[in-house]
């Protein structure tokens, strides 16, 4: 069934995805009474292929009407339902209803890309859980209650008896009409397929009903569908789909829907869309708010409590205030301060051999603005004189103690220091490092105010001529009293111990400790204390100066051990376990981020940045098994999210094949040129090796995209047969579909298939064409200029194009370029296109060219515009701009009348000067 209004430029592009996939099918298409050329369109298809059934109303009654009216006509055993302006993949259909007759299941459902931005394809938002790229088969929502994020019906192929036992039928006139028979058909099937692969192409245009959710009446569409889809999860009886759905609602509606609160005048419309808000609130569990980020709750209490002017519904949900520390009922001991201590503060600083850098250290420390704190330093087994000057510090002021590492190693010494601490709270610092004067009584004051058991401060990282610091990236660029980790995730990106205050009663009873291991003995303790606290506080003020070492003496300048780097993703398995428990929170999301794509990529960086035989057999099991089982730990859209070249590496690592991953690493850090054909033959076996041990198909087809497919494209490199030959090889045995690497109508896509076929000469053809050829081209013709108004008239605009305004791009000697739309009386007709150009806010004596602003079956094109003049069109103030063989476009003068009005306001001007320098010299004399 596909409802059809208003969608001539796209229609042929649906239809003919449709017709292609080859089933024993019948294409029900409703005419919505479109006022375009769809219904031409549609007939013609009509006319060619007897499997397309017309359905004609008389009436716009919108998309959901349209869908009962093709489910009443339909006379398939099973079901689907494109718009009219998207496209199915070839093969899409018959792989979904393979899969229904395999299994028997009420529906099948799959991923879906959406294309038409500037950005690309990508994953449509409502489909990024692992489930998609997993696969499962006789499923339930029970079973995974994320499936409920799902509210779209085009990605699926129904059993035509289920939704008809089921009375499960589309809401008519509103415009969020798929979202409450989505929601019935999860809570209602007894089961469900989930398909990894990409069966559906969803197009993001300007003008559909998707790009214009701001609009009073689609806010009051939204409210009472949203009501009732959260009424169909609650009455299901499905607790964790419950706290899927009211996540989803917080996360990506609250927000975006107070601006059109405010502007809303509908105080009927402004009530409904309230009180979804307060219901969705009031089901959310604790542990569900705790996954919302931090400033979409604090809109959800605008909103609720009356501080976004939108008037008080009631109050306000009390696990709201709970969770952002509001509520009146805050036990008291929540916010009481560590007692029975000796000094405010104790400062822990661990050392070895860091002579050159000790004095300075302790001196920035002694020399903070307040004085109620103790300095214990643990030197471990130093040999360049770094004890003899903490002797000397320590008998020199009474605030210092120094004591020898009764173990080995940064970790016992922290934990010696540790237990000789009496402060109320605990710091840290490193021996090489800084405490700018006003840290600790900026810290001490946040953390008494607040009662939070950690607090944590900015910090900058400094080098010898020059300095760093991003504070946001790690969630420290704004203030918080009363937080958690929950509420601002980014503070897993740094888990540094020396940037903190601790309360030491916090730490006594959760017994934290830093562990033994070579590298990263802060990442688990610090872990821990940030999942443990009830409350974290944040100052955005730099508190410590992290000192960047030259050479290899520091730890962090050392990674390349093998030792380090395994000790360290052991430490790093633990922290998931700790941290990312939750595989839908924010949290996890951050952690993988983090864990992945920052640190963990690092020390893969170390690893593999030199030769790979350098590994004893011993070490290379050590590193094989520690990436394995951190790996096995990621859910499946974490790899996605750290792209999917590094995914690959941390795949072919994990299944022992290292030379293969230092290749793919090294493309990865641009250390190989993409375009030399042994990269491109190298990235092929490492594919081939990924996808044989079990590596994401969707992810493969990226990177076979990016490393594989376009620098072959590229026509300045030399053909090769062989290279031709490999790549058709590959291309065959692997099982990649042209819709999961290329671009529908793009030049790729026809390279593509060139490689499934085999056929070198098909190739060598493709690959040889220039892709500019395939952009539309437009032509005009300047047929008058009356002052600063030009009538253009240009040619046939190309089948399948859309045209949408004219631009102009201006240059004026060395001044920068400025783009500037035209405005004016465009039509568009079967003979071609007229404007009446309006040029009266172009400043005078620039050069313009034109560009046309359309649109193609690919999205948005931006191409030039070729001007014809006529003889009598070239005097004025608008004349054509040539490079003497052509016309560039045209340049802007001033009118005759301006310009003798400037003549005039010229000799004005002069004779007043003269007058005034005659007054002058006549004073003077």
């Amino acid at each position: 069934m596909i409802p059809t209004h208003n969608v001539e430029p796209w229609l042929d592009d649906c239809l003919n995805s449709v017709v292609a996939q080859g089933l024993d099918q019948e294409i029900i298409v409703v005419l919505d009474a479109p006022t375009d050329g769809s219904a031409r369109v549609a007939r013609e298809f009509r006319d060619r292929h007897p499997s397309v059934v017309l359905i004609e109303n008389e009436t716009n009654l919108g998309p959901g009407s349209a869908r009962n009216a093709g489910l009443r006509k339909a006379r398939g055993q099973y079901v689907t339902f494109p718009d009219s302006d998207d496209i199915v993949p070839s093969g899409a259909y018959a792989a979904m209803v393979a899969s229904l007759q395999r299994t028997g299941s009420d529906f099948v459902t799959a991923r879906a890309d959406e294309f038409g931005r500037q950005s690309g394809r990508a994953r449509y938002w409502t489909l990024q859980h692992d489930v998609y790229d997993i696969g499962a088969e006789r499923t339930t929502l029970a079973e995974h209650p994320e499936l409920i994020y799902d509210h779209t019906v085009w990605t699926k192929v129904y059993r035509t008896a289920f939704l008809r036992e089921q009375q499960i039928v589309w809401p008519e006139a509103t415009l969020c009409e798929d979202v409450v028979p989505c929601t019935q058909s999860y809570t209602r099937a007894a089961s469900i397929d989930v398909l990894p692969r990409t069966t559906y192409l969803y197009r993001r245009r300007p003008g559909s009903i998707t790009t214009t959710l701001d609009a009073q009446d689609v806010l009051a569409d939204w409210a009472r569908q949203t009501a009732e889809a959260l009424r169909v999860v609650r009455e299901s009886g499905n607790g964790a789909a419950l706290q899927v759905f009211v996540e989803k609602i917080l996360l990506f509606e609250v927000r975006n829907r107070v601006a059109p609160l405010r502007e809303a005048t509908d105080a009927t419309v402004v009530e409904l869309a309230l009180a979804v808000i307060r219901d969705v609130v009031r089901l959310a569990e604790l542990s569900t708010l705790r996954r919302i980020p931090g400033p979409i709750l604090e809109t959800a209490h605008e909103v609720l409590s009356g501080e976004a002017g939108l008037g008080e519904l009631s109050e306000t949900p009390e696990v709201l205030l709970r969770v952002l520390g509001k509520d009146a009922g805050t036990p008291e001991s929540a916010l009481s301060q560590p007692g029975s201590a000796l000094v405010a503060v104790s400062v822990v600083l661990p050392t070895h051999d860091v002579a050159p850098w000790i004095d300075e250290c302790v001196r920035s420390i002694l020399a903070q603005d307040m004085a109620d704190f103790e300095l214990i330093a643990v030197d471990d087994h130093s040999t360049d004189g770094t004890w003899e000057k903490l002797e000397a510090w320590a008998l020199r002021d009474p605030r210092v103690t120094a004591i020898r590492n009764p173990g080995r190693g940064g970790a016992q010494a922290r934990n010696a220091a540790i237990e000789r601490a009496g402060g109320a709270y605990l710091t840290f610092c490193d021996g090489d490092d800084l405490v700018p004067r006003g840290a600790y009584s900026a810290m001490l004051a946040t953390a008494t105010s607040s009662g939070a058991e950690v607090t944590i401060g900015g910090f900058q990282k400094f080098y010898a001529s020059t300095t760093w610091s991003n504070l946001r990236e790690y969630g420290l660029d704004r203030p918080y009293e009363r937080t958690t980790i929950d509420l601002v995730p980014r503070l897993v990106r740094n888990r540094t111990c020396w940037n903190r205050f601790i309360r030491r009663d916090f730490w006594m009873k959760h017994r934290l400790h830093f562990p033994t291991t070579p590298r990263g003995n802060d990442i688990l303790p610090m872990s821990m204390a940030l999942r443990m606290a009830e409350h974290l506080a944040i100052t955005p003020e730099i508190v410590y100066h992290y000192r960047a070492r030259p050479g290899a003496s520091s730890m962090t300048a050392s990674l390349s051990s093998v030792a380090s780097a395994v000790g360290y993703l052991a430490q790093e398995r633990i922290c998931a376990a700790v941290l990312a428990d939750d595989p839908t929170s924010d949290l996890t999301r951050e952690y993988w981020h983090m864990a992945l794509g920052s640190d963990g990529w690092s020390t893969v960086g170390k690893l593999l940045g030199d030769d790979v035989s350098r590994f004893t057999p011993r070490e290379r099991e050590a590193v094989v098994s520690a990436i394995a089982d951190l790996v096995e730990l990621a859910p499946a859209q974490a790899l996605r999210r750290v792209g999917p070249r590094r995914a690959l590496v941390y795949h072919l690592i994990a299944r022992g094949d290292l030379e293969a991953a230092r290749q793919v690493w090294l493309r990865e850090t641009e250390g190989i040129d993409k375009h030399a054909t042994q990269t491109i033959t190298t990235m092929v076996d490492a594919l081939d090796a990924g996808l044989s041990s079990g590596f994401s198909r969707d992810l493969a087809a990226r990177v076979f995209h990016a490393d594989v497919l376009r620098p072959f494209m590229d026509r300045s490199a030399p053909w090769e047969d062989d290279l031709a030959d490999t790549v058709c090889e590959f291309v065959a045995e692997s099982g990649l579909e042209t819709a999961d690497v290329t671009t529908p109508g793009a030049r790729e896509e026809r390279v593509f298939r060139a490689m499934r076929s085999g056929d070198r000469g098909l190739l060598w053809r493709q690959r040889a064409q220039d892709s500019w050829r395939y952009l539309p081209r437009f032509t005009a013709d300047v047929t008058s200029v009356k002052g600063r108004s030009v009538a253009l008239q240009g040619d046939a605009v190309p089948d399948g194009v859309v045209l949408h305004h004219l631009e102009v791009v201006g240059s004026h000697g060395r001044r920068q370029e400025q783009r500037v739309r035209i405005f004016g009386n465009l039509t568009v007709d079967a003979n071609g296109w007229r404007l009446a150009a309006d040029l009266s806010t172009l400043a005078a004596g620039w050069d313009w060219r034109l560009r046309v602003i359309a649109e193609d079956s690919l999205g948005r094109v931006d191409v030039p515009l070729q001007l014809t003049w006529a003889s009598a069109s070239t005097a004025g103030s608008v004349r054509p701009w040539s490079d003497g063989t052509s016309a560039l476009g045209f340049r802007t003068y001033k009118s005759g009348v301006a310009r003798v009005t400037r003549a005039v306001q010229w000799r004005v001007e002069r004779m007043r000067k003269a007058r005034t320098v005659a007054q002058v010299k006549g004073a003077r004399r």
